[in-house]
């Protein structure tokens, strides 16, 4: 693996600052201490999913499929940077400036959308003329599925900013595809590319010689297709096929890393325990998904009741996949672009996935104890990573996950 370049590095060091913005509002949430407004619970939300997780998984696509005599990068990074603060600042300015004017939404969102097209377009035109390896098809997945994602994000924008995009009664539909399309479509993708990716190296396959790897990640895109698509059209068998599609390509992931999961490999470098960690979180969320679509298919008439339901374990999915796989992820493939310390990298992880384990448990419970005691311990652990990372050098060698 060759050292990461000034675009990736870029990337990382934004997302790295939004972060601080999605940890702080947690901490205080979670401990009871405030009570954030509900456009400060989505500044919450979309500068996890868009400051850190999108600006982290362009950083890993820019490394993967970069060439070292291409310049693309650098105006693609310095422009989704400032277009995805952009979004996320979008969303907090109703609370900040006490409006309920929502239009700053789908501006944000069109500029986001920029980004997120120039970042797919430019990634087809890396792989132009050449052949693809298995963890390559699958973040060129990922970024096709966060296409869509974001073009339902603009369009609810636009229903919320009182432009009729769908009829009233179906507006939640619209409401529920979104965040499923980002989900269970686009961060689990990412997050199997890029952990094949740091874990294989140039190891990885061919899609030619990996026909189980095509399988795996084809199998998990149409598993985010068609639960987004149940949801938007209302059709619960559509909902269904998301739950054997996705456990089927878990189950081939699970086997064709299964050396690199080995017991004897959780022994030694942290940074391949983060990227180990992270596959049981995704063990975790598949079986989190399959329970929340049985409630949801055998729920009553009542759609507010329904809801009140299975809100604690939809939080707990989105949780387990934010944290215990994409953030695992994440800091490992930021640990290979900077020198980190052994010492810090173990406390960063013992503080993050304990942290995030017992908050998620308070979640599943719905135990404000649990969640107090956890959310500390959590926040403050990533607070600790964010400083690490931001203050540290770029490494002499990069470093191998194995």
């Amino acid at each position: 693996m060759t050292a990461a370049p000034p675009a990736v590095r870029n990337l990382f060091r934004a997302a790295l600052v939004i972060f601080v913005i999605t940890v702080v509002i947690g901490i205080l949430n979670g401990t009871d201490v405030w009570d954030p407004p509900r456009n400060t619970l989505l500044t919450h939300v979309h500068a996890g999913t868009l400051g850190w997780i999108t600006l982290s998984v362009f950083g890993g696509a820019i490394w993967m499929l970069g060439r070292a005599d291409d310049e693309s990068s650098g105006p693609l990074a310095k422009y989704s940077i400032v277009a995805l603060s952009l979004y996320v600042f979008a969303f907090w300015s109703a609370d900040l400036f006490d409006t309920t004017e929502t239009i700053q939404r789908p501006i944000g969102g069109t500029l986001a959308f920029i980004a997120i097209v120039w970042m797919f377009v430019w990634a087809i035109r890396q792989k132009r003329g050449t052949s693809w390896n298995v963890a390559e098809f699958g973040i060129g997945l990922a970024l096709l599925f966060l296409v869509i994602g974001a073009i339902l994000g603009i369009l609810l924008g636009l229903q919320l900013a009182d432009v009729e995009i769908v009829a009233a009664e179906n507006a939640d539909q619209l409401g529920g595809a979104h965040p499923a399309a980002m989900v269970i479509g686009y961060v689990v993708l990412a997050s199997i590319a890029i952990i094949e990716w740091l874990l294989r190296g140039t190891a990885t396959p061919g899609v030619r010689a990996a026909k189980a790897g095509v399988v795996q990640m084809s199998l998990l895109f149409l598993a985010g297709l068609f639960g987004m698509l149940g949801i938007l059209l209302d059709v619960e068998p559509l909902l269904l096929l998301n739950v054997p599609f996705q456990v089927t390509g878990i189950i081939i992931v699970l086997w064709r890393l299964r050396h690199e999961l080995a017991p004897s490999r959780w022994r030694g470098d942290f940074l391949g325990v983060y990227l180990r960690t992270a596959v049981f979180g995704l063990v975790l969320a598949v079986a989190q998904t399959a329970n929340v679509v049985r409630l949801f298919v055998s729920g009553g008439e009542d759609e507010e009741a329904l809801f009140e339901m299975i809100e604690p374990y939809i939080l707990a999915l989105d949780h387990t996949t934010f944290l215990l796989v994409v953030t695992n992820m994440v800091l490992a493939m930021m640990a290979m672009s900077a020198a980190v310390s052994d010492m810090a990298n173990r406390v960063i992880y013992t503080g993050l996935n304990v942290g995030a384990a017992g908050f998620i448990v308070g979640l599943l419970a719905e135990s404000s104890t649990l969640k107090r005691i956890f959310t500390p311990i959590l926040g403050l652990a990533l607070l600790y990573g964010i400083y690490t990372h931001l203050t540290a050098k770029q490494p002499e060698k990069v470093a191998a996950a194995m």
